[in-house]
C-alpha cells in the first residue's frame, strides 16, 4: 500500500486510489454528527447555486454551510458540529457546502473511492483502509479554504499515517493541547460565538467518538452523496 500525502484543492485534483479528504475544523466532523443525529441523506456541493437548485428538487431539505466560517445567507445552519448536535435530523435530507472540505471531494475526480477524514472517526478510517488494502491511498489535508496550511488537518494526516503503520497515536489531551492555539483560536473569540462556538473545538476533537466511516459517492456534476458505513 503506497501512501500519498497531499494538500489543498490542488492536492485533491491529484488524488488517486482510495482517497481521504480531510477537514477536521469542521466539515467532516459536522457530517459525522449529522449521521449521529439521524439525518437520512447528506448531499455535498461545492457551489452555493447548486445547493439552491437541490433545495427545489428535494423534499424540504436542510441547508448547512459556511464561507470563511460564516453561515451562508439563506442557509438554515452554519457548519457547526456543536449546533448540529443539539437538533434531531431524523428523516431529513441535508445539503452541505463548505469552504474547503466539500470542495475537496468535488475536485477528487480521479479517486477510485472517497472517504472523509476527521478525528471523531480516525480509527474507523484506518481500519477501513486496512480492510480494503488498496494499492494507493491518497490523504488530502484540505487546509484553510483549500489553499493554506491548517494545523488540525496536518496533524490528522500525521496520526492516520501512524495508525496505518500500526503505531500508537497521540492521546486526546495531547491532540487538544497541540491544536488549542493557534489552530483553535477561532473558536474562542467572543464576537464569533454565534458562528464558531467554543464547543466546536471540543466536539471536533472527541477522538474516535464514532465507529463508522463516511463514504462519498458521485450523484451528478457538483453533487456527491455521503453514506455512513460501520467498520468492524
Amino acid at each position: 500500500m503506497k501512501i500519498k500525502n497531499l494538500k489543498f484543492l490542488k492536492g485533491a485534483k491529484k488524488a488517486k486510489g482510495l482517497t481521504v479528504i480531510v477537514d477536521v475544523f469542521r466539515a467532516y466532523t459536522t457530517a459525522a454528527y449529522l449521521f449521529d443525529r439521524q439525518a437520512d441523506k447528506i448531499f455535498i456541493v461545492s457551489k452555493i447555486e447548486t445547493a439552491k437548485k437541490l433545495k427545489k428538487v428535494l423534499d424540504d431539505p436542510v441547508l448547512i454551510g459556511e464561507r470563511k466560517g460564516i453561515k451562508i445567507a439563506d442557509f438554515d445552519y452554519n457548519n457547526s458540529p456543536y449546533f448540529i448536535s443539539q437538533h434531531d435530523f431524523s428523516g431529513k435530507e441535508i445539503v452541505l457546502s463548505t469552504s474547503a472540505g466539500t470542495k475537496g471531494i468535488i475536485k477528487a475526480a480521479e479517486a477510485d473511492e472517497i472517504i472523509t477524514g476527521s478525528f471523531v472517526n480516525i480509527a474507523a478510517a484506518a481500519r477501513y483502509i486496512k480492510n480494503k488494502n488498496p494499492d494507493i491511498i491518497s490523504i488530502v489535508a484540505m487546509g484553510n479554504n483549500g489553499i493554506t496550511e491548517a494545523d488540525e488537518d496536518d496533524l490528522y494526516v500525521q496520526e492516520l499515517n501512524k495508525l496505518l503503520e500500526d503505531k500508537e497515536i497521540l492521546s486526546q489531551n495531547e491532540i487538544k493541547n497541540r491544536l488549542r492555539t493557534p489552530a483553535g483560536d477561532r473558536f474562542f473569540v467572543e464576537s464569533t460565538q454565534t458562528q464558531m462556538p467554543k464547543e466546536d473545538f471540543e466536539y471536533c476533537l472527541k477522538i474516535n467518538k464514532f465507529n463508522f466511516v463516511i463514504k462519498a459517492e458521485k450523484r451528478a456534476e457538483d453533487i456527491y452523496q455521503l453514506k455512513k458505513e460501520e467498520v468492524s
